[in-house]
């Protein structure tokens, strides 16, 4: 596995941005890299021009596509964007034919979680999925996939959650008891090229409010699991996004409910699983209270990134519990009521953690599940694209297709923006100006 040189680690560590100069035709084209994936320096850099021509056009900007155009790749980049016939296609360009294809952005997750699942990054990347953050994992974690030389998704990490004792999960988690720790904390995660912070369930207003002011100064973002948390509070603390639909159960409920709630997960942390069902079964998502809790979100323009595969649950065999059937449902509607008032919603696997989808195939999974909110198909993509590159400060190099940014690309036989299960007909997969395999 190849290491960050000395000087590059300065350059993002003491002045928080990278440069790197990239030849387009004899002209310098600058782009910087920050935040900056950990693989950064491991995955090849395309010299090649290619000229996909005649292709129904996702360009992540807005949510339709614009027909018969033609996309220019020229050494990783994306050098042209028009319409056929209007750009002129470079005599040493190896041409692809896009009639009944769609071109669109690689799929940004802001929600992956590698587990030590092997090769499943892999398997990801092969099926469109071309950057992933994974909220909570340390980031050696990673070393066994970036040994392999296998293609990998661009892996922006957030090292292990900020919680505080006794943490939810112990071997993802790096403990703080106060503000010197959490400085501690913070230093040491800077140090590893994190490109966000993940804070879990347990850790105090007052230190979330710490851990975003520090991390704000750097340039980073910070998203939270809360659950237990009041998410109006933690979002005025400073939090940029919230994972899980079920972080907002709390705020969908009484005062007595929330407290009650929250004892139980703080004396047993497992008591969650059912806990959490319980409480979605008798929210009301049509309430004054999840009026104002929408109205706050979309407000404050906070990412909301609701996971819903994880908490899918159907009535089959000896699948008969209908607390969890109602408790899915609830989370469902309240989702398609944030999407219809233009909350900020993001797109999240979950991983390989999904029951009811296709191994390697979670995030399309996902992507059919809020389409069945009620969300668009435009949306849903250029939430999986754009919204989500928005999400991770990345956007000014990747998530849309337009010129100077980084071609990771999709071809996909059909229009995802008619039927969004199109989106699992992934024909080719272009990172940094590379077919994959």
């Amino acid at each position: 596995m190849k290491k960050y040189s000395l000087l590059y680690l300065s350059i993002v560590i003491v002045f928080f941005s990278c440069k790197e100069n990239l030849q387009e035709q004899g002209s310098e084209k600058e782009i910087q890299f920050f935040p900056v994936e950990v693989n950064h320096e491991e995955i090849p850099l395309g010299d090649n021009i290619y000229a996909i021509v005649g292709v129904s056009l996702f360009d992540g900007l807005s949510e339709s596509t614009i027909e018969n155009s033609t996309v220019i790749v020229r050494n990783g980049l994306i050098d042209k964007v028009g319409l056929k016939g209007e750009i002129d296609i470079p005599e040493n360009a190896e041409v692809i034919e896009g009639n009944g294809l769609t071109l669109m952005p690689g799929l940004v997750d802001a929600h992956f979680h590698y587990d030590h699942v092997k090769h499943f990054p892999t398997k990801f990347v092969r099926n469109g999925v071309t950057s992933v953050r994974d909220p909570g994992q340390w980031i050696e974690a990673f070393d066994f996939e970036r040994e392999t030389g296998d293609p990998l998704p661009r892996l922006f990490l957030t090292g292990p959650h900020i919680d505080m004792p006794p943490p939810s999960w112990p071997k993802d988690s790096y403990m703080v008891r106060d503000k010197a720790e959490v400085k501690e904390a913070m230093d040491y995660l800077f140090s590893q090229n994190v490109s966000a912070i993940k804070i879990y369930q347990n850790l105090p207003l007052g230190l979330i409010k710490e851990v975003t002011d520090i991390a704000h100064a750097k340039g980073l973002p910070v998203t939270a699991h809360l659950e237990i948390t009041d998410v109006r509070q933690a979002i005025l603390a400073g939090l940029d996004g919230v994972e899980h639909v079920t972080s907002l159960g709390t705020a969908l409920v009484s005062k007595r409910k929330a407290e009650e709630f929250r004892q139980k997960m703080m004396a047993d942390n497992k008591s969650r699983i059912s806990g959490r069902l319980e409480m979605w079964k008798d929210i009301d998502v049509n309430s004054k209270r999840a009026d104002s809790l929408i109205k706050f979100l979309e407000e404050k323009q906070t990412f909301l990134t609701p996971t819903l595969g994880p908490y899918e649950y159907i009535i089959e065999g000896d699948k008969t519990d209908s607390t969890a059937l109602i408790a899915f449902q609830h989370m469902t509607e309240f989702i398609g009521r944030c999407a219809k008032a233009n909350v900020r919603i993001a797109v999240g696997s979950h991983g390989p953690w999904v029951p009811y989808a296709k191994k390697g195939w979670s995030y399309q999974h996902e992507m059919d599940l809020l389409s069945k909110t009620g969300m668009g198909n435009g949306a849903i993509m250029k939430a999986s694209t754009l919204e989500n590159a928005k999400f991770l400060k990345i956007d000014h190099r990747l998530g849309s297709i337009e010129k100077g940014k980084q071609a990771d690309l999709l071809l996909i036989s059909g229009n995802p923006t008619e039927n969004i299960r199109d989106m699992y007909n992934i024909e080719r997969v272009m990172l940094n100006g590379i077919w994959l395999e």
